[in-house]
């Protein structure tokens, strides 16, 4: 009799597991890929590196010459007025200035970027940033633009060189950022003239 009690509860308690919890069996096959493609971004949400290497170099001159020239004469006062004497005076100016701006800046770093369209061609538009933070020096980089599918290495690593309307934002707060910046009197006079 206690066997038969015994082999009641097991089964109660096998027919209650398998009622509770169903088996599920998933496939080792996966239909959203391919075991010869890479994964590689192509979808809005997905992930991929930037190389970004650039160089920028400017150089902008200028040179002003300008003189002015006035003069200005009253003749005697006559009848009533005989009191203005006759006086005149002149002035002149001249002024001449040159400046010259030689710029040069670098950016070599890696950005993560997500892909925030997809075109109906295939490409993708791209953006992501970047914040470094050394001492009292915060830069942050913002790169965005428009990447073909084709030049994403199979690591999903894309050299800047080969994305298309590439716009690379650098801003920098502390120290270093606060000295490049013009003085008060030299904003107030680059202000007025």
């Amino acid at each position: 009799m206690k066997l038969i009690k015994t082999i009641i509860a097991i089964l109660t308690m096998s027919m209650t597991a398998a009622v509770a919890a169903p088996a599920v069996a998933d496939s080792l096959w996966n239909d959203n890929s391919s075991m010869f493609s890479d994964r590689k971004a192509r979808r809005v949400g997905d992930l991929l590196m930037v190389r970004i290497s650039e160089r920028f170099s400017d150089s902008d001159e200028g040179k002003i010459s300008a003189s002015k020239s006035s003069g200005e004469n009253v003749n005697a006062g006559t009848g009533i007025l005989d009191f203005i004497r006759a006086f005149g005076f002149g002035s002149s100016s001249q002024m001449s200035g040159s400046t010259k701006v030689d710029r040069t800046k670098s950016v070599n770093m890696v950005v993560s970027c997500v892909v925030t369209e997809v075109l109906p061609n295939g490409n993708m538009v791209i953006q992501g940033e970047r914040s470094m933070v050394s001492g009292p020096e915060r830069m942050n980089v913002t790169y965005s633009g428009v990447v073909s599918p084709r030049d994403v290495a199979h690591n999903n690593v894309v050299d800047s060189t080969k994305v298309v309307n590439s716009e690379v934002i650098v801003n920098g707060n502390g120290v270093i950022s606060r000295t490049q910046r013009p003085g008060l009197i030299g904003q107030i006079v680059e202000a007025v003239f």
